[in-house]
Formats: C-alpha cells, structure tokens, sequence
C-alpha cells in the first residue's frame, strides 16, 4: 500500500481504510506517503473511550527540492457523528532534504464522552510555503465508555489456635470481580486494620487492569492481639480504579475461620 511517483493510492488494513493524495509538480519537494498504520492500546483495532492510539507513517521527499517546516496535524472530519477524540499534538519538521524520510507518529485518544461509530480522521501535512496540505484519511471504528464496576463477591479469614502468643498469625481471603460492562484500569487496592491488628505483608495491592467479568484473588496477611482473636474483626477495604468513583469502600466484618459470605 504506497503512492509511489506522486500517485493517488488507497487501501485498507483492517478497520482502517486508508487514502492519500494528491500530486506535486515536478521541480519542487514532492512528498511520498508510506508504511501507514493505526495502532492502539489492547490491538483490537477499535479505539474506546479513555484508550490511547496512535497514527504512523513514513514520509519521503522524492522531489527536487528540500521541503521546508512541515505542520502535521489531525482532526476528525465527520465530528458532528462522532465525538469525544483529542490529537493533543502537533508535529513539525524543519527541514527535509531530497532523499530523506521520517517516520511520524500522531498520538490520538478517545476521551470519556467518545461515541460508538466510524471518525474519519484527516491528517493534514502542509509545508511552510504552500496553502493546500497534503492529506491522509483513516476511518476509525471507535466505542463508547463502557463502566466497570468492582465488588467483593467473597471473603474469608483463616487462622490456626496459637498458645502463649501475643498476636495470632491470621489469613484474609477474598476476591475482587469486575461486573461492570467494561474494563476497570489503573487499580489499586489498600487494606486498612483496627488499631489491634497490624500488617505482616504489604497492605496494598497494584492490580493495575481488570476487564469485564474478570477476577483477583487477594491474601493479606496480619496479626490480632490474641484476647481480640474471637471478636468480629472489621477490616477496611477501599479499592480505586483510574475514574476513581467505580470502585468501592466497605467494612469486612470477619470471624476467624467462618466464610463470610458472598457480597453481590
């Protein structure tokens, strides 16, 4: 897929249909157009909200002349159908000689507010010293926000009978499930224990992506002043995601060695 001699080519990979134009006169820089690709975060060829692509190419001057301050630029042509993607930069090259190429990434994002549908998205490459751009044009697919929602479907302390200890070695189990439509970035979750507990392992857990229907198995482990062993045990779970309001904050009262229960 190239514009080879200044020709119009277009073509399509995927869900990107690709078309370039249009020619140069002879006697002057003459840019050429190739290895035109859309990329973006998970490989699925379709850009959702708050994911992050990118638009490459290689740029060649076939011509003459030296091509002088290229301003390389996107926008989305139909943006009235389909809103919600930033280009947050602008690409400039000074200078480019007969015979030399650059490889040329535009960064594109899909913000909260993206909707469902195909963008045509227009790259515009305009040297200093001419008004028209050259211009690339891509139809994206791209999906609307879709929430996460994070819950604790199960939880579980364990702990064996210890004598002439001061604080009992104790187990919490639990698993964290994503039930939402879409998928929950950028997680964390962090244990918070009363002031007769205290932590033996790190109380809080990077779990970074979770997708839709997917679960984490998480065990933290601590220690209970040995007369408060029987009591219910409140622990504080608090788990963020990167929107930070489809997580969850809630009391666990736990009860050694007892399943305590399944929370939907």
């Amino acid at each position: 897929m190239e514009r080879l001699h200044a020709q119009t080519v277009s073509g399509k990979v995927d869900n990107v249909v690709v078309s370039v134009g249009k020619d140069r006169p002879a006697g002057k820089p003459a840019l050429v157009y190739t290895n035109i690709m859309y990329k973006d975060e998970n490989s699925n060829q379709l850009l959702e909200a708050w994911e992050k692509g990118s638009i490459s190419f290689t740029i060649k001057n076939t011509g003459r002349g030296t091509s002088q301050r290229l301003i390389i630029s996107a926008e989305t042509a139909n943006a009235d159908e389909v809103k919600g993607l930033v280009y947050p930069t602008v690409i400039q090259i000074d200078s480019m000689a007969p015979g030399k190429q650059n490889t040329v990434s535009i960064p594109i994002e899909g913000s909260l507010n993206l909707s469902a549908g195909i963008a045509t998205v227009t790259v515009m490459i305009r040297e200093e010293y001419e008004y028209d751009p050259d211009e690339i044009t891509l139809d994206i697919t791209t999906d609307e926000f879709k929430a996460p929602k994070l819950q604790i479907t199960a939880y579980r302390l364990d702990a064996e009978q210890y004598l002439n200890l001061a604080n009992v070695p104790v187990k919490l189990r639990l698993v964290l499930q994503n039930k939402g439509q879409g998928p929950a970035s950028d997680t964390r979750l962090d244990i918070y224990l009363p002031d007769y507990a205290k932590p033996t392992d790190r109380p809080a857990f990077v779990l970074n992506n979770i997708g839709q229907s997917e679960s984490r198995n998480i065990e933290f482990n601590f220690s209970v002043r040995a007369d408060r062993l029987m009591d219910e045990i409140p622990v504080r779970v608090v788990v963020i995601e990167r929107h930070q309001k489809y997580g969850l904050d809630t009391i666990l009262k736990l009860r050694v060695n007892t399943i305590s229960g399944n929370r939907k």
